[in-house]
């Protein structure tokens, strides 16, 4: 794929879209500033900082979901030869095991107690050992996105609706209403938040509505779902079983989270913005603000160690505290990768093209030893 083609495909994407990327990673990154900062609160507290706390950790498992959302917004109708899909495949491949390198790399030379075999295997293959959660789900779903496009674009309306409400029924529903942990499975979760953006790309959930609409459902869904928690806190206070609940209904599978993140991504989707340079430079890089900061070095070193987000438990501080410092952790994090894109990933793209033809004949070989192997 030429330089062009690249540029003209990220200048057709609609900036609403990518603007929502953004906003789903600083999402994710304020969700890891209360999940991973070392806060013991006590259940049933009833303080700002806590409410803040609460708020502010449901995010990320809205800001997963729009992720997955926006990739089958995309991925659904896009027409993809054998290359294409080895060079996505390898892309996404080569930045994560760049991270996983070169962070492994840095702790061993700051620290050589970091260096050992086992830790040694686990930089080789990050996606196999889950490194991140993320990254390794994420990575199966682009591996067989083919197939699904294959399955769902054969679909009549009516039977991807009815596909559409059983996925829903067995995977949000069901578990939002009985605790159970059948539904903790995110490659499964992510199947279906591909399907139901599929199904937008190709139908469109009631055409009618507008982004605004959709704006004020998400609003109205938001305010619902943290009121529950406040609420859970609050009577807390005389039934602790309600406070040791209060972000049950923040699972990214649950349907007051489904709901949010569905109504803020058809609202993005419906808002036809102009292009716009520099938010889709910065969208470019929102993966890479997940693979830096949450890698597994990385983020102990970050919450705990160098920004101490447990000293600001009990203080109305933590709430600029915590906008400061996500602000400078995806700034940072941004600039690094926007680096990386043009040192490295550039020539690493130039060597997967130019030698095309022999990773199609490699790929080719592979699929052949196992179809005799298997099938005979």
């Amino acid at each position: 794929m030429s330089n062009k083609n690249v540029i003209d495909r990220i200048q057709n994407r609609n900036s609403s879209i990518e603007l929502l990327r953004i906003i789903s990673m600083i999402l994710i990154v304020f969700h890891h500033f209360a999940f991973h900062g070392g806060f013991k609160w006590q259940t049933n507290s009833v303080t700002i900082s806590h409410f803040w706390y609460n708020f502010i950790y449901g995010g990320g498992k809205i800001g997963v979901n729009i992720f997955v959302l926006i990739s089958g917004y995309f991925l659904i109708d896009r027409k993809t030869s054998v290359f294409s899909y080895i060079r996505r495949i390898l892309k996404f491949w080569g930045q994560v095991f760049f991270y996983s390198f070169v962070i492994f790399f840095i702790s061993v030379i700051v620290d050589m107690k970091n260096f050992g075999m086992q830790s040694l295997i686990k930089m080789c293959f990050p996606i196999t050992f889950s490194s991140w959660w993320f990254a390794s789900t994420y990575f199966v779903l682009l591996l067989i996105h083919p197939f699904l496009n294959e399955f769902l674009n054969h679909l009549k309306k009516e039977s991807y609706q009815k596909l559409l409400i059983l996925l829903i029924v067995c995977w949000s529903i069901i578990p939002t209403f009985i605790n159970s942990e059948y539904q903790g499975n995110s490659f499964l979760w992510f199947v279906t938040l591909y399907a139901i953006a599929g199904y937008e790309k190709k139908y469109k959930f009631r055409i009618e509505f507008t982004s605004k609409h959709y704006f004020k459902l998400c609003f109205l869904f938001s305010l619902l779902t943290y009121l529950c928690g406040v609420i859970f806190i609050v009577i807390g206070k005389k039934w602790n079983i309600f406070a040791t609940h209060e972000t049950y209904l923040y699972g990214q599978e649950k349907l007051p989270i489904l709901l949010v993140s569905l109504t803020l991504f058809l609202a993005f989707t419906r808002w036809k913005m102009n292009y716009h340079k520099w938010i889709n430079i910065t969208a470019s890089a929102t993966f890479g603000v997940y693979l830096i900061h949450d890698n597994k070095i990385v983020r102990s070193f970050l919450w705990m160690s160098l920004f101490k987000n447990y000293r600001y438990q009990d203080s109305i501080m933590i709430i600029p505290y915590s906008i400061g410092v996500v602000a400078i952790v995806y700034i940072i994090c941004t600039m690094i990768d926007l680096v990386r894109k043009n040192l490295f990933e550039k020539s690493y793209m130039r060597i997967i093209d130019k030698y095309s033809v022999s990773w199609l004949k490699i790929f080719r070989e592979i699929y052949n030893f196992f179809e005799r192997k298997i099938f005979g």
